[in-house]
């Protein structure tokens, strides 16, 4: 051995257990940070795969610029791809609706949302693609000739070249979708084409996006208006300048800090209660003629060996605990969840988790160091494990002796305490944030409500006929039919001025669905008389429940009271909300407010057994002019993207609540470890193994009590600084305490602490007194 290092193997190999405990402390760590980045890495990839697929992927498009310009931007060192994209010409295919689109083949394939399933790109102006539904509704084939009334009324015949695949759009709006090339939609381009032809621009990787819009802006004088971003999918690279996507940006770098704060507290906990065990054997390297210097080089050196044991381990366990959330969405829904990449490594996450393992390991590591310097030779003869000596004595006066050591003991180390406390307390502050981003999530999807309807049925502003509810409840396949009569830009007064709303009809099925959406007041109210409504939440309108609004009708004014105030309102395309709002009443209120006008919208649900077949039904029962908005494309999409997002969130809750658990029990197994000859002395002067066990529960009770004392003082507003952040200012919800969420991780806190202390106080009790008063650690 040619230094005093080499000692430290040597010491490991006597001490592999208490070694055992650090080193599955470090791959704790590593694995929560490993798991938690590889997890976000996943989900941005698959998010980002998602809003390619039904976007586009292109990062900004550009409007009303001329040949001369898209040339220049076309020829810029950063850009990658671009092209044309022209929409907003309409014409028709006997009575049905065709929404024509152009674009050159590359721009198709990759700048636009649109995919092509079969046969060949149109190369002639007399070419098209023509979408699947519309093929099978016509009764024609790839080769096939197509007649089509163009804008000016002319009809042009397109031979069909292939499949477009359907789109959630395309079925939303009840439409045929047809693609044609550049020049064969510019033959046919009417004055709306103006508006929906884009110039789509695709940057190289590595770009500073937001820096290039700018001197795009400058160098061509573009307005803010004539540059559009792909926000979804400019957000997910972290380069969107959007007010969401910056607030996400926030909360996702604070949530970043909280796991790596957590990695470092864990790892700091494990170092000093290490320090604390081998007092004795610092105190005899002094002894043997050691400097300060070289002892904290010692444990800083012990550190570093542990951590080259403790981080591929984590970095490996967390990556598989990634590929197994994967395989779940997988397993779940193969094709729900088909841009979910499997067994694909994250070179964030592991990289994360190797410099912060390593990082973590050094930081933790100085302070111990530094403590185990200061021990002195003296400790070493006299047997003692503690490096400092208590000045008080512990109180007797309000507890039993036990007890009262119990929580002296907890409470006389000022550092052990305080990251115990925080070991607790970060855990549960940790998943009060995550708790927040699930609701986010839920909340920012309607396709997610269970007012989500499957198939909608409008005439644009006519009425339907509201027998038609009655005869599609009774199709097979189907099951729940609701219908809305609405009202927009009707004139109201109230206390904040004047204004228009939107009147909306609700059934009692609505009504029910409402309550999940409720900020304020009650909804019965609404439902039981005939001058109560209910109001949704409107940025910049300060409803509150009991005001009076006076609507402007055509058979006069008349009055009604808000008996509460919704987040979102369920309305038709049609119809979007007046300047304050929607206003939800009953059918019966309506009528008696401004008629009974029939119904504008139709909402169909599904059962199991509802399918293309149903919507088929559908269409022949209504008037031809009526459009079937099939929305089961997009609600799959939008429900897709929730579960995607939710799987990786409740994962990263999983994480943390296990992590939480096994960092309790090292914690715990390690502070008792560290007055294991006390505990002895203890016995040898007539304490009882009872006695024992309620000393150390009253110590694992302290550092649990005050741990979950400070994670609740914090985290809840932590919690409900989020949830405004996020949620509150979009959609006015009232913060509620998550009490599930909170009671939760409080129990796992206090059960693993409870549990933890078991195996220790049974190892002590079946030790003879003899051997524990000898133990050295």
């Amino acid at each position: 051995m040619k230094s005093y290092l080499g000692l430290v193997p040597q010491y490991e190999k006597v001490h592999r257990k208490n070694n055992r405990i650090s080193v599955l402390c470090i791959v704790l760590s590593v694995l929560l940070v490993t798991a938690i980045f590889s997890m976000a890495d996943m989900a941005l990839r698959a998010q980002k795969n998602y809003f390619i697929k039904t976007n586009g992927e292109y990062h900004i498009s550009l409007t009303d610029i001329d040949e001369q310009t898209a040339e220049l931007v076309k020829a810029r060192i950063d850009v990658a791809l671009c092209g044309w994209t022209y929409q907003g010409t309409t014409g028709s295919i006997g009575s049905k609706a065709v929404s024509f689109a152009g674009a050159n083949e590359d721009t198709f394939s990759t700048l636009t949302e649109m995919d092509m399933e079969s046969g060949s790109y149109p190369t002639q102006p007399d070419e098209a693609l023509l979408n699947q539904s519309s093929l099978e509704q016509l009764g024609l084939a790839v080769g096939d000739t197509v007649t089509v009334t163009v804008p000016d009324g002319s009809s042009w015949e397109y031979r069909i070249t292939g499949v477009l695949a359907d789109m959630g759009s395309l079925l939303k709006a009840d439409v045929y979708g047809m693609v044609l090339t550049e020049d064969g939609f510019r033959q046919i381009a009417d004055e709306n084409a103006k508006d929906g032809t884009t110039f789509r621009v695709q940057f190289k990787d590595g770009v500073n996006i937001q820096a290039a819009i700018k001197e795009i802006k400058a160098q061509y004088g573009l307005s803010d208006s004539q540059v559009s971003e792909n926000t979804a999918l400019l957000g997910l690279m972290g380069q969107s300048e959007n007010s969401t996507m910056q607030s996400l940006y926030i909360v996702a770098g604070f949530l970043v800090l909280l796991v790596l704060i957590a990695g470092a507290v864990m790892i700091a906990a494990s170092f000093n209660t290490n320090v604390l065990e081998r007092v004795q054997f610092y105190g005899l390297l002094r002894c043997l003629g050691a400097s300060k210097v070289q002892v904290k080089h010692f444990v800083i050196f012990q550190g570093l060996r542990q951590s080259i044991k403790g981080v591929p381990i984590g970095l490996v366990a967390g990556q598989i605990i990634t590929w197994c959330a994967c395989l779940l969405l997988k397993s779940i829904s193969g094709e729900r969840f088909s841009e979910i990449p499997l067994f694909q490594f994250s070179v964030s996450g592991l990289i994360a988790g190797a410099v912060i393992g390593f990082l973590i390991v050094l930081l933790a590591s100085l302070s111990p160091a530094k403590k185990a310097s200061k021990v002195s030779p003296v400790t070493a003869i006299s047997g003692s494990t503690q490096l400092t000596q208590n000045k008080r004595a512990a109180n007797t006066k309000l507890f039993h002796i036990e007890t009262s050591m119990g929580f002296f003991h907890a409470l006389s180390g000022k550092k052990n305490v305080f990251l115990m406390t925080c070991s607790f307390a970060i855990s549960i502050m940790m998943f009060l944030s995550f708790q927040v981003m699930v609701v986010f999530l839920k909340q920012g999807m309607p396709a997610l409500s269970p007012s989500a309807a499957d198939v909608s049925i409008t005439m644009g502003n006519t009425p339907l006929d509201k027998s038609l509810v009655e005869q599609i409840s009774e199709t097979e396949g189907v099951d729940k039919v609701f219908g809305r009569m609405e009202m927009a830009g009707l004139s109201v007064s109230s206390d904040m001025g004047e204004g228009t709303v939107t009147l909306i009809s609700y059934d009692d099925n609505q009504f029910r669905w409402a309550k999940e959406e409720l900020n304020e007041g009650s909804i019965a109210p609404a439902m039981e008389n005939t001058d109560r409504v209910l109001v949704t939440y409107q940025d910049g309108v300060n409803w509150n429940v009991g005001d009076t609004i006076v609507l402007h009708t055509s058979s006069g004014d008349k009055q009604v009271t808000i008996a509460g105030i919704l987040s979102t309102a369920t309305a038709s395309t049609v119809n979007s909300a007046g300047s304050s709002g929607y206003m939800i009443c009953s059918e019966q209120t309506f009528a008696a407010l401004v008629g009974d006008l029939g119904y504008i919208t139709i909402d169909v649900q599904f059962s199991s057994a509802g399918g293309d077949d149903t919507v088929s039904t559908i269409r022949n029962m209504i008037p031809s002019d009526s459009t079937v908005s099939d929305k089961r494309i997009t609600n799959s999409e939008s429900q897709s993207s929730y579960y995607t997002g939710a799987v990786f969130i409740y994962g990263f809750l999983i994480i943390i609540a296990l992590i939480t658990v096994f960092n309790i029990f090292n914690s715990m197994n390690a502070s008792v470890a560290s007055r294991t000859k006390q505990y002895g002395i203890m016995r040898s002067i007539g304490m009882g193994a009872n006695q024992l066990y309620k000393m150390i529960a009253a110590e694992a009770f302290t550092y649990a009590a005050l741990g979950c004392v400070v994670g609740c003082v914090l985290g809840l507003p932590l919690n409900k600084l989020m949830f405004q952040f996020l949620i509150a200012d979009k959609w006015g919800t009232s913060w509620q305490i998550p009490v599930g969420s909170l009671l939760l991780i409080v129990f796992l806190c206090l059960a693993s602490a409870a549990i933890a202390i078991r195996r220790p106080i049974r190892q002590i009790s079946r030790m003879a007194i003899v051997n524990t008063i000898k133990l050295q650690q």
